[in-house]
């Protein structure tokens, strides 16, 4: 019975594959309809980008359109306007993006009334004049394609759909020893890693100058993997190129007003810390020190932040998944493996790991980086509380790991403060059998301090070296479009920015990848810094929702450890987002410190709550509510990926970009 039932699926899959996505293709289908072509349309236009070319007196049904280049390399845009029965005056559609290597993109299908009486193509100048354009062609047959990869995306979505609605095995108890339940959560994770691939890969702004494969891996430019390695390499803290004599003449160029003819990575390095006449990196160091530099010191190359971005998002991924287990199986015994399935769905998305890589520069690398670290340190903590063999030297990973998460983003020091509940009732217990804890409560304070000693100090050495201040990481000093060194509190500003940064609704428009930016903010008479925004942590990953019924939870939930750790998360991840934004502002990237600790607080609550209930219908639309919020969460986070912060795919890889446009897209 099963076996006809997947038939099923693989027939549905193969109608909207031939039928649905394919529907273009019928357009010429029925009605005769007469094919022209035209070789040399008038120019009716000629603007200093643009030509208009004209196809006059054509009185007959228009349905499909095609123009047909030559010789033709990048991707280039190309927009019909068209006068029917219905109106003598001209009337433009959505522009169109000419592939040479997609047949699709050649094709417009056409849905006008009545006779069409003239249409006008704009296409490129330089393709004018250059002897590129060939011909328009109307009427013809829009060829039938069918795409493989879409086909198999679309009969895996219902292959897992059906099964996880209908087979027994996802409504079993989640069990970390069975084997077929971790083979699916790997697959889970196989599939993240190739959107994350697929994301960073096309997203990297080298993409079309780095044709030779390892050369892939590498590059010669980039203030922080060359310049800032190249200054390591040679024993110095500041960058070798010291800003231009006009930058130093400057009254005040800490002010962006006040820089004048000063030329951006001219006359100096944009966002940089400059004192002292000379200029140095305030972004974390450990990343610089632990792969760039050993990296430049064995190949005499310089690698590719996006690499590293991508490298440390692999493992984040990984971290996320064992992380979210120990919880799940620590505190909820009973949970399904469905709703397994969905809480790392909704983990990994709500990450937005997916858009770091999107836009992979040292702005993402430091976040990625202070996140693993942040991360790693966590798992080794959770290691130690599941049993007392290398307890102390888990507790000792755990915190070197949350030691250095400092050296790639000074806030991530807050995030230790998760592990000190678990700490201090260790520290206790030890304290309260001194006689026969001697030895353990020394090992603790040991594991504790000594790796927040050493990376504590080593910082404030770096710091002092380099602005003569312990305390100071450079932040005030940088070259930036605002003065930091007069910016002062923005106590302020916090309610906007959290209110844009937590509940900053996402723009969903009608056109791919479906949601665009924002800087909107709510009054604030002020400098408010906010720059491309997708939207807010709870609109992103709306199962942070379930943090409203916190209060619930404190009074349900009797494992006092769980509910200590739904807490720190909560209040932590807040404190970070008022700290981001009283330093800095809005800015998606910023979200990445702190949206996984909201995201997983969000997760803990709502399983929580669901255990609670008794009712067997109450639990099945509660799960339903998981499984939407977890697709939503999803689809915005691939969406949130390919848009990124500057459209980096579209800019840099456009063939693929659009290429994926038309896929999804059938309808164009």
């Amino acid at each position: 019975m099963k076996k006809i039932k997947y038939l099923y699926i693989v027939i549905i899959a193969i109608f909207l594959e031939v039928i649905v996505f394919n529907i273009t293709s019928y357009r010429t289908l029925f009605g005769k309809y007469e094919v022209k072509t035209f070789v040399n349309p008038e120019v009716v236009n000629y603007e200093d980008n643009k030509v208009y070319l004209k196809i006059s007196d054509i009185n007959e049904k228009v349905v499909t359109l095609k123009l047909q280049l030559k010789n033709i390399t990048d991707v280039t845009e190309y927009k019909v306007f068209y006068s029917d029965e219905t109106s003598k005056e001209f009337r433009g559609l959505n522009s169109k993006n000419y592939i040479s290597s997609s047949e699709k993109s050649k094709y417009v299908p056409l849905y006008l009334s009545g006779k069409t009486n003239a249409i006008i193509i704009s296409i490129d100048k330089d393709i004018y004049d250059f002897g590129k354009f060939d011909k328009i062609v109307l009427n013809e047959k829009i060829p039938f394609e069918f795409n493989i990869v879409r086909f198999l995306v679309v009969l895996a979505i219902l292959i897992f759909i059906y099964s996880i609605k209908h087979i027994k095995f996802f409504s079993e108890i989640y069990d970390r020893q069975n084997f077929k339940q971790e083979l699916i959560l790997i697959g889970i994770f196989t599939v993240f890693l190739f959107i994350l691939s697929f994301i960073n890969t096309y997203s990297d702004s080298e993409i079309s100058t780095n044709n030779n494969s390892f050369l892939a891996f590498t590059t010669n430019e980039g203030i922080y993997n060359k310049d800032f390695v190249d200054a390591l390499s040679k024993g110095k803290l500041h960058l070798l190129q010291d800003p231009s004599e006009k930058f130093l003449e400057l009254e005040n160029p800490y002010d962006a007003l006040n820089r004048g003819e000063a030329q951006r990575d001219i006359d100096y390095k944009w966002d940089t810390a400059f004192f002292n006449g000379h200029q140095y990196i305030y972004f974390g160091v450990l990343p610089a020190i632990t792969i760039f530099l050993p990296f430049f010191l064995l190949t005499h190359k310089y690698l590719k932040v996006s690499v590293v971005v991508f490298i440390f998002s692999i493992l984040i991924f990984i971290l996320l998944k064992e992380i979210l287990l120990k919880l799940l199986n620590r505190y909820f015994k009973e949970i399904s493996f469905k709703n397994v399935i969905y809480c790392l769905i909704t983990l990994y998305s709500g990450s937005l790991i997916f858009y770091a890589n999107g836009m992979s520069r040292v702005y993402e690398l430091v976040i990625v980086s202070g996140l693993y670290c942040v991360l790693q340190g966590i798992y080794f903590i959770l290691k130690s509380l599941e049993n007392e063999k290398n307890r102390h030297l888990n507790i000792f990973l755990g915190t070197t790991f949350l030691a250095l998460s400092v050296a790639c983003r000074p806030t991530d020091l807050f995030v230790s403060l998760l592990i000190v509940p678990f700490l201090l009732k260790l520290f206790i217990e030890y304290v309260k059998n001194i006689k026969e804890k001697k030895f353990d409560l020394i090992k603790l304070i040991v594991s504790v301090l000594i790796p927040y000693l050493i990376v504590g100090i080593a910082l404030m050495l770096y710091n002092y070296k380099r602005f003569g201040n312990v305390f100071d990481f450079g932040n005030k000093y940088q070259i930036t479009v605002n003065n930091m060194m007069t910016l002062g509190s923005r106590i302020f500003s916090i309610p906007a920015g959290l209110v844009c940064n937590l509940f900053g609704i996402v723009n969903f428009i009608p056109d791919f990848p479906f949601i665009t930016h924002s800087n909107d903010v709510l009054t604030f008479n002020g400098y408010y810094y906010i720059e491309n925004m997708i939207g807010g942590i709870f609109m992103l990953a709306p199962i942070c929702f379930c943090t409203f019924f916190i209060n619930k939870s404190n009074r349900k939930i009797e494992n006092k450890e769980l509910k200590i750790i739904i807490n720190t998360l909560l209040i932590i991840g807040i404190f970070i987002a008022v700290i981001s934004i009283a330093m800095a502002g809005s800015n998606q990237r910023y979200l990445i410190d702190y949206a996984w600790m909201i995201v997983l607080c969000g997760i803990l609550i709502f399983m929580s709550i669901y255990t609670f209930l008794k009712s067997k219908e109450a639990k099945r639309i509660l799960q339903l509510v998981l499984c939407v919020t977890a697709i939503y969460t999803f689809i915005v986070s691939i969406s949130a990926g390919i848009i990124s912060e500057k459209d980096y795919m579209k800019n840099y890889s456009p063939e693929e970009y659009y290429k994926l446009k038309y896929t999804v897209c059938f309808w164009e």
